[in-house]
């Protein structure tokens, strides 16, 4: 649903681009928190984009575009209403 860049914390200085992703199954908004494989890109880009998903007690798991099941730490998570029918 939205894709944006993740706020490093002042004390973990690090060069690993991270993103904070909100994806949303059925009633629930999950912010995950996506760390690219090296030399990958486009995670910004993902945002409006269909797939599925496994959702775990701590994680969503996924397949890459290459069938690589791909595990992401769930940050947070929030009930949302449904959009009639959808």
């Amino acid at each position: 649903m939205a894709v944006r860049p993740h706020q490093q914390d002042a004390t973990k200085a690090g060069s690993t681009t991270q993103y904070d992703i909100d994806v949303r199954v059925g009633n629930t908004l999950y912010t995950v928190l996506y760390t690219p494989p090296p030399g990958t890109y486009g995670a910004e880009f993902s945002a409006g984009i269909q797939m599925m998903f496994l959702v775990g007690p701590k994680t969503i798991t996924y397949n890459d575009v290459l069938g690589h099941s791909r595990h992401v730490p769930i940050l947070t998570r929030k009930t949302v209403p449904t959009n009639g029918g959808q």
